[in-house]
C-alpha cells in the first residue's frame, strides 16, 4: 500500500434504523475489509440511529466496496463517504 494511501482516513456516515444491533452489523463489513477503525460514534435521532466511522490504510477500492456491502444491508438507510488526511505520528 502506497504511502499516500495509508496517510488517507476514510470517514463514514451511515444513517441506520434504530435497532438493538445496528451498531454491530454495520461495524462487520468493517472487519471483514480488516479496517483500521481510528473513531466510531454513534447518535440516536428521530429516525434512526446516525454512525459516524473513521477508518486508516483503505485503498479507494476496498472504500467503495465497504460503502456498497453497506447500502446493501437491511438496517442501513443511507450512507455518505469522504476522506481527510491522518495525522503523522512524530518521527
Amino acid at each position: 500500500m502506497s504511502d499516500s494511501l495509508c496517510a488517507r482516513r476514510h470517514c463514514f456516515v451511515v444513517e441506520a434504523a434504530d435497532e438493538f444491533d445496528a451498531v454491530i452489523r454495520v461495524l462487520t463489513p468493517f472487519a471483514v475489509q480488516a479496517a483500521q477503525l481510528a473513531s466510531v460514534t454513534m447518535e440516536r435521532g428521530p429516525h434512526g440511529v446516525r454512525i459516524r466511522i473513521e477508518a486508516d490504510g483503505l485503498s479507494s477500492q476496498r472504500a467503495e466496496t465497504l460503502v456498497q456491502r453497506l447500502r446493501a444491508m437491511r438496517v442501513v438507510l443511507g450512507v455518505a463517504i469522504g476522506w481527510r488526511q491522518a495525522a503523522r505520528a512524530a518521527a
